[in-house]
């Protein structure tokens, strides 16, 4: 959710079941409504647009000029900025900071987690989506000796920091929060092969995302955290 500008939008709300919006929406609808959300890497504001209609209160933050133009109107307030160098100018306002697909991006997310924590409310959560680099497709194309950058996917050409779920568990207490809840993503068949998003493959999805759950360090494609600041464990 974050790059340089762009006149097409990279990054889309992908429609189909346990993908990482579906995760981040479900954890979302577990807290009690309206809520105050700040949206850090808002993209085309997909994600923001389904929370107004739910009626929550949202700000935005994003860097990519032409995407946060296209993004504002589903939000109260809006900024365009570096997330890198954003100073979260907030005090205990939100109930939840979302980082969709956005903390590999970045040269030091645990310090931007780390700036976002006062704008926490003393119960809020923050709900981050990260891709898998040890999925299995990784791991079979590490053993033929590739390692190709892509366009999109986990070795995405814009993507800085690679996690396994231990990095991102270690990363995310370095950062002084706790993993409440881990939920794996499977692969986005969907998105590659589109007529798989038929129902007649339902039963196949559901069979892949059970896999998934069975053995979710290897099979994952992303892994979607929500978690609490350590200062407010019990």
């Amino acid at each position: 959710m974050t790059g340089q500008e762009s006149e097409s939008p990279r990054y889309k709300l992908k429609p189909f079941k346990y993908n990482s919006h579906y995760w981040v929406l479900k954890f979302l609808s577990a807290a009690v409504p309206p809520l105050r959300i700040l949206d850090v890497g808002t993209a085309d504001g997909y994600l923001g647009a389904i929370l107004k209609e739910r009626g929550h209160s949202i700000v935005g933050i994003e860097q990519d000029v032409v995407a946060a133009e296209r993004a504002r109107y589903f939000y109260d307030s809006f900024h365009v900025a570096s997330i890198e160098d954003f100073d979260f100018p907030y005090q205990e306002e939100f109930d939840f900071i979302l980082f969709a697909d956005v903390l590999e991006h970045l040269k030091d997310p645990a310090l931007v987690l780390r700036r976002a924590l006062p704008a926490l409310k003393k119960t809020g959560e923050v709900i981050v989506s990260i891709p898998n680099v040890a999925n299995i497709v990784i791991r079979l194309s590490l053993l033929a000796g590739r390692f190709d950058y892509c366009d999109r996917g986990i070795l995405d050409r814009t993507h800085l920091r690679f996690f396994t779920l231990s990095s991102l568990r270690k990363m995310m207490q370095e950062a002084s929060y706790r993993v409440l809840e881990v939920a794996p993503t499977p692969l986005p068949v969907q998105v590659v092969v589109p007529l798989s998003g038929n129902k007649l493959f339902a039963s196949l999805h559901e069979a892949h995302y059970l896999l998934v759950r069975l053995w979710k360090t290897l099979f994952a494609y992303q892994f979607v955290v929500k978690a609490a600041p350590l200062s407010a464990a019990s």
